[in-house]
């Protein structure tokens, strides 16, 4: 068997500081909900519809990246994301109410977070030796997630000492520093595209296993929506007045099993992974119904867990096979409907809470994604990985047909 490749180059290195820096102001705005709730004295159903505009502006932007990415290159719109996420971010500053101002902004933090997030994870994959693509992605995914536990642990104590203007112009900052990384990063010359037929958005999101994967993932999208809007709200209203720990809990949790578990991914079989991975997910999302004093660390640290292996896990598995030319594709419509299903499922749901409280939210979420784990435990992926190459290999399965895949100029 031939060594594994390094991962860990030097481009990938700078691609990694690029995009943790965007993490950081992206991350920022998880805190939105409970600004929302004690600052302007907005309600679920106005936290659920902001958090829709947003979900609904990155959706169509993804999509929209996923075509853009594959025909015109990567770097700059990850530049782009970064300028444009900068400028929303300061704008929030200046605003002091919810009306239309706030929607445009967080529809527009939407389109930079599509326009970051699909040129950055191309990037990832283009770099990635095949036999460690579930690897990459969850190293990659480490520099959001860790952001995840420091951007909101910072923001709240400057939010508390120096007021949410403050944050938010922090936030601001740290996302032009991501756009001046991003300019200093090296792209992979892809393959002539006069020798390849480029797959349309449409002709790749209508193969049977991305439709599959579709279902799944929107469902993960919801359940993480749910847990990362609602459960400030319902924790405010039972007289919890930090939220930090769940973050910090969540991150941490999800750093270690990528690091220490995440090699295993491609290894022990990608669909096995994300069978037990999203297992995980309901039983956390269902935990939350009984949440206590003292209980988001501990309800962040089951859900980091299982974030952490999960979104590797399945990304990796629905890349496999992928050619070049649908990387953005996949990886747009893979990002495309978890941000479904986080902006669908957070809008419904604000409408549920507001009549029959937030653990009716957290029952609907956590049923919703047990149906999704027998969903993937049915589904014949697990049997096309069995009967094909070993994991990590690019070899097509029974009845498919290999796709030429780029090696690097």
């Amino acid at each position: 068997m031939p060594p594994q490749r390094s991962l860990l180059t030097r481009g990938f290195a700078a691609l990694l500081v690029t995009q943790a820096a965007f993490g950081f102001s992206f991350s920022g705005f998880f805190l939105l909900p409970k600004y929302l709730t004690t600052d302007l004295g907005a309600g679920p159903v106005e936290i659920g519809q902001l958090t829709g505009v947003y979900g609904i502006a990155t959706v169509i932007s993804m999509f929209a990246m996923g075509i853009a990415v594959d025909r015109f290159g990567r770097r700059w719109f990850l530049t782009a994301g970064a300028l444009l996420m900068s400028a929303a971010s300061l704008a929030f500053s200046f605003v002091a109410e919810v009306g239309p101002l706030m929607f445009v902004l967080r529809a527009l933090q939407g389109v930079a977070f599509a326009m970051a997030f699909v040129a950055g994870s191309t990037l990832a994959v283009d770099q990635a030796p095949p036999e460690r693509l579930g690897q990459a992605i969850g190293i990659f995914g480490l520099t959001m997630l860790s952001m995840n536990a420091v951007a909101p642990a910072v923001m709240e104590a400057v939010a508390e000492s120096r007021g949410w203007p403050f944050a938010f112009a922090i936030a601001a900052s740290v996302a032009a520093l991501s756009a001046v990384c991003s300019a200093f990063l090296q792209e992979r010359r892809l393959p002539p595209h006069s020798t390849d037929r480029i797959p349309g958005l449409l002709e790749v999101a209508f193969q049977p296993r991305q439709l599959r994967v579709a279902i799944v993932v929107t469902v993960a999208g919801g359940a993480f929506g749910t847990m990362f809007t609602y459960h400030q709200p319902f924790a405010v209203e039972l007289g919890i007045s930090q939220v930090r720990s769940f973050f910090v809990a969540y991150a941490c949790s999800g750093i270690v099993a990528r690091v220490a578990l995440g090699p295993f991914i491609d290894g022990i079989g990608r669909h096995r992974a994300s069978i037990g991975s999203l297992l995980l997910y309901a039983v956390a999302v269902t935990a939350m119904i009984g949440l206590r004093p003292g209980g988001l660390a501990w309800i962040g640290l089951l859900f980091g867990l299982a974030h952490g292996l999960f979104y590797p896990a399945f990304n990796a598995l629905a890349l496999e096979r992928s050619g070049p030319r649908e990387r953005g594709k996949v990886m747009a419509l893979f990002q495309g409907w978890f941000n479904v299903g986080f902006a669908g499922g957070t809008f419904a749901l604000g409408y549920l809470a507001a009549v029959h409280g937030y653990p009716a939210v957290f029952a609907t979420a956590g049923l919703a994604t047990f149906a999704a784990v027998a969903l993937l435990a049915l589904s014949p992926e697990g049997r096309l990985s069995r009967s094909a190459a070993p994991p990590g290999s690019t070899a097509p399965g029974p009845r498919e047909e290999a796709v030429p895949r780029y090696e690097g100029p």
